[in-house]
């Protein structure tokens, strides 16, 4: 094919020099998604300098109008499809202009290419580190053969394209169509061309929000574009994947207009920097237009972002927990991730070693359409046996075909070594009937007790089914009941018993529990720990004396807090006490210490490094001291574990999708005042990015 990569003609080969970084590509239905619902990801990695491609399957062009929803004008102004879609173009080229050079007006070179099935346009900033590839697909009132949706499901055969105003595409392009089939392979080949290592992707499971009674219909939270251009990008990854011959690709999913429904997880400067751009795309960023009004950027969306409140949060679809770094039962520590839509491993040489091999294939998945999602979760038995449990997604056009499994795989008991994975299905089978059901499916966690290993996930009625596996096998699914939005937090009590902790989708619930009185006894449920909501999955600790410590993230603040309960499975205190004023980002990351006094916390800040503090587990005041770690930029969440030597390890997938770590004696205590260097565990050929330690 003819390179669409200009700044390196390593694209079309797959090989990487060590000069240039692997660029992120970012698969989208409209020309707003990525600032809306991709950062902070996104934004991390385009000021780290990874080359950054975004592909925009639809035109997006609604009504036509490219006025402000309050403008009177509104209702005698005539349709213009293409003025409005070069509007929202024009949007897209200064909100990138403006990230990356502090100007909006920066120079674009615009030029028009042929991609398999259709003639796109391509835009190149700043010497080809930022790429938008426009496929111009109608699906707004203007197009004529319905919508995105319609394409994947096969109801619509083709979908037409359209020429922006004043585009590079040659006027006898327009209106060019595409099939379904040639949506995909347009698709796989430009992943094809860029070689990413990392790929960001919608939603294809968006939430329901009501189902008729009377007619089985089901209401869901999202745009329908943002499903369908979810589906295509997860079709062609697989087909990409399929050949083998590629540098296999991290890839995250990101929620839509269902963040509406979540707690606010950006602090205030986060969300004040992704509406920054969104109003520069809206053209409200207060510039003098220079263009005609109507290509000053997207009018209807204007000022109107922070109003949205989908904007107030960003989260990942398959959300990666922080347990993917685990101690093997020979010593040695193993990281588990997902590269390529297959799990890896890398592992130490040796126990307590300092070099590590890797990526390699973790077990055999069994035979079977679909690819392995992003977020692994793992346990240690009481053996010493590692578990991992995992989900593999396969979509298709009909129901049937949208399938959701969960795999596990464990350290065979004599060898040591990871085998086959086991197919665990799902609660609801594979009949085209409970394909909605599926695709509500949360992420499980895994957590081992003394009677087996358990895992637990969010299902279609927003409540928890869990599985458990003892000496006997697996045994059946079984409804815990509840009401979820997502993000379960595990824990194993010395006792023997197991605690889930999950967010209520009840309005003023906060947080519920579910918790066994006697080890491998039924579940309870309590509703009313008084506990707020959190916008991360919660962090457990049993300390000492049998009573649990509990940090959480802040809604609207990006804060870390702390409650404690006042004695072994007693209540929990509703006044949390502040862990850090320092806003930060997803889940937080733990190990207890050595002598099991003291637990190792790390955070990942808004500044996008990790920090570290060490809090004592006797009772003592809420530590507020935090040691910045640097290290960055990142895919998933940071993992922390203890090495054979009790050193702790501390652990993250970087914007090339390899394993870093660092490695600290916290039993010295001058460790913190001079921290070590951060070590890139790399694929081959694999550049590292971005900032080490500070």
């Amino acid at each position: 094919m003819r390179l669409l990569n200009p700044f390196s003609a390593v694209a079309s080969s797959g090989k990487h020099t060590s000069t240039v970084p692997a660029p992120h590509v970012q698969i989208c239905a409209h020309t707003d998604d990525d600032l809306y619902f991709m950062t902070p990801d996104l934004w991390q990695s385009v000021r780290s300098g990874v080359p950054q491609v975004n592909v925009y399957l639809t035109t997006g062009e609604a009504d036509g109008i490219n006025l402000a929803m309050d403008d009177a004008a509104r209702k005698t102004a005539t349709p213009d499809f293409p003025a409005y879609t070069a509007a929202r173009q024009h949007g897209i080229r200064a909100a990138y202009a403006f990230m990356v050079t502090g100007s909006r007006r920066a120079a674009w070179q615009r030029s028009a290419m042929k991609i398999r099935g259709v003639t796109a346009e391509i835009n190149h900033l700043d010497e080809g580190r930022i790429t938008l590839v426009f496929l111009n697909l109608r699906t707004g009132r203007g197009a004529q053969n319905g919508n995105l949706l319609d394409l994947w499901q096969q109801t619509s055969k083709k979908l037409a394209t359209l020429r922006p105003t004043s585009s590079p595409i040659p006027s006898r392009c327009d209106g060019q169509s595409l099939t379904r089939d040639a949506l995909i392979g347009t698709l796989t080949e430009i992943l094809q061309g860029y070689s990413p290592a990392v790929v960001r992707i919608m939603n294809p499971d968006p939430q329901w929000t009501v189902i008729d009674k009377k007619t089985g219909g089901i209401a869901y939270c999202d745009n329908s574009d943002h499903t369908a251009a979810a589906l295509f990008a997860m079709a062609a990854l697989e087909k990409y994947e399929r050949t083998g011959r590629q540098r296999p690709a991290v890839v995250e999913s990101y929620v839509g207009y269902c963040n509406k429904l979540r707690p606010r997880n950006l602090s205030p400067q986060q969300a004040a920097r992704k509406f920054s751009y969104l109003a520069v795309y809206g053209g409200e960023d207060g510039h003098d237009c220079e263009q005609p009004p109507g290509l000053c950027g997207d009018r209807p969306l204007g000022n109107r972002a922070y109003n949205r409140f989908y904007g107030q949060s960003t989260n990942h679809r398959w959300r990666s927990g922080t347990n993917w770094l685990q101690l093997r039962s020979d010593g040695r520590l193993a990281s588990f991730a997902v590269l390529g839509g297959r799990p890896v491993m890398w592992t130490q040489d040796q126990p307590g070693g300092d070099t590590w091999s890797g990526p390699a294939p973790l077990g055999q998945v069994p035979a079977g359409g679909g690819r392995v999602v992003a977020g692994l979760d793992a346990t240690r038995d009481a053996g010493g046996r590692v578990h991992v449990i995992a989900v593999r997604a396969a979509v298709g056009p009909s129901p049937e075909q949208h399938q959701r499994n969960f795999l596990h795989i464990a350290e065979d008991p004599v060898t040591g070594e990871f085998g086959t994975w086991s197919d665990l299905g799902s609660p609801y089978g594979t009949s085209a009937q409970h394909e909605p059901h599926r695709r509500a499916l949360g992420m499980p966690v895994i957590v081992a007790s003394g009677d087996g290993v358990q895992i637990a996930v969010r299902n279609f009625g927003s409540g928890l089914s869990s599985r458990l596996l003892t000496e006997k096998g697996w045994e059946p699914w079984s409804d815990l009941k509840g009401s979820v939005l997502e993000g379960i937090a595990a824990i194993a009590r010395s006792e023997g018993t197991v605690e889930f902790y999950a967010t209520s989708s009840t309005s003023g619930m906060g947080l519920l529990r579910w918790y066994q009185t006697t080890p491998g006894g039924a579940f309870a449920r309590d509703y009313g720990t008084q506990l707020a909501q959190p916008a991360a999955p919660v962090t457990l600790i049993e300390q000492p004396d049998g009573s649990l410590l509990m940090y959480s993230r802040q809604p609207g603040t990006g804060w870390l807090v702390a409650n404690r309960q006042d004695r072994p499975n007693g209540t929990w205190n509703t006044q949390p006490d502040i862990a850090t004023t320092t806003p930060g980002f997803g889940p937080l990351a733990h190990a207890v210490l050595a002598a099991g006094k003291a637990a190792a916390l790390v955070q990942r800040t808004d500044e996008h490094g990790l920090s570290l503090c060490v809090q004592s587990l006797d009772g003592s005041p809420i530590r507020q001291e935090w040691t910045p770690l640097g290290g960055g930029p990142f895919v998933h969440a940071p993992a922390v574990s203890l090495d054979s030597r009790d050193r702790l390890v501390i652990a993250y997938i970087d914007a090339q999708a390899c394993l870093n770590t660092l490695t600290l004696d916290l039993s010295n205590d001058r460790e913190l005042s001079t921290l070590p260097s951060w070590s890139t565990h790399h694929l081959p050929g694999c550049q590292p990015t971005g900032r080490r330690r500070r």
